[in-house]
């Protein structure tokens, strides 16, 4: 027999009945942000502007009211309720503050309360610290856990409280309060707004409002307007991404500062009535906050009073 070679037969590359490409696949990029070096120099240069613009709208006003500091104060205190006592009222803490429960110390976290600004507010303004009550356990639930909404759930603002998956504590406190500003009405407002009404802006900040989009800049000439502002649901939106505080943490530390001990204001979750109270304006005065029932062992203290707000920092 003579010797040749045995030809193999080719690999077909294509698919063919019950078989699988030998091809490679191209490998699949996934593009998570694109954008030129001149648009990535451009976007910083508007957030530039726009903090720029929100300090000097802030700036302006805080200079005016800073020149009326002892007429805002006397209108303030000459608009408060007196003697206000909160029985059976409802506080809900994280976990971890268990056994601190009227505890001041996450109230200045991150950007802080409605009426009270934290430590990342901005470097150039005090933090404060206040504390939260509602006036029943569904409003201090809804306060604490069901802010975040949900875009597209059909679940409301309980449900989303119920279902957070956060550890809490809920505490009821009674106590007594010499002086306290009540926004549940526009009333207690009229005084203030008349002396903050003719404020007015610069050419300068009014011209960086049009060339960024915001229109003209509002000034606060009503209590309705006023309150309303003090009571926005997107309080957060200022403090979180231009480094100012909101209205209402603007106005809690006037509050604050005029040496009284609370505001009252209805939730914007349910109506009812909350609390928020400044601790460090408990010195020299008989006002007093404390919990309702026996404590577990361990807890730091179950009064705050005069004698001792300062151990709950």
């Amino acid at each position: 027999m003579a010797k040749g070679r045995v030809k193999r037969p080719r690999r077909n590359s294509r698919k063919t009945s019950g078989r699988r490409s030998k091809t490679p696949l191209a490998p699949v990029n996934y593009i998570l942000e694109q954008g030129t070096l001149i648009e990535l120099k451009n976007a910083k240069k508007r957030t530039a502007a726009h903090l720029r613009y929100y300090w000097n709208y802030f700036s302006e006003l805080a200079y005016q009211r800073g020149r009326i500091e002892d007429e805002i104060g006397q209108a303030l205190n000459e608009s408060c309720t007196r003697d206000f006592e909160l029985k059976r009222w409802q506080r809900v803490v994280k976990y971890k503050y268990s056994l601190h429960p009227l505890s001041t110390e996450g109230s200045v976290i991150r950007i802080g309360g409605r009426f009270n600004m934290g430590k990342d507010v901005n470097p150039n303004l005090p933090s404060f610290p206040a504390l939260y009550f509602a006036i029943d356990k569904d409003t201090a639930l809804q306060e604490t856990l069901g802010q975040v909404e949900v875009e597209g759930s059909d679940l409301s603002p309980r449900e989303l409280a119920l279902i957070s998956p956060q550890s809490e504590t809920i505490v009821s406190v009674s106590g007594r309060l010499e002086h306290v500003l009540d926004i549940r009405t526009t009333t207690s407002l009229r005084k203030f707004t008349d002396l903050i009404k003719n404020f007015e802006l610069s050419r300068n900040v009014i011209s960086q409002a049009r060339l960024l989009g915001q229109g003209v800049p509002e000034i606060v000439t009503t209590p309705s307007k006023l309150r309303e502002s003090l009571l926005l649901e997107r309080w957060r939106a200022l403090p979180m991404l231009f480094d100012v505080p909101s209205n209402s943490q603007i106005f809690g530390h006037l509050v604050f500062t005029a040496g009284i001990e609370g505001i009252i204001y209805p939730s914007k979750l349910t109506g009812r009535d909350c609390l928020s109270i400044f601790p460090r304006n408990f010195a020299g005065t008989s006002s007093f906050v404390e919990l309702d029932d026996p404590a577990p062992d361990g807890v730091v203290a179950t009064r705050m009073d005069e004698t001792n707000w300062r151990i709950f920092e």
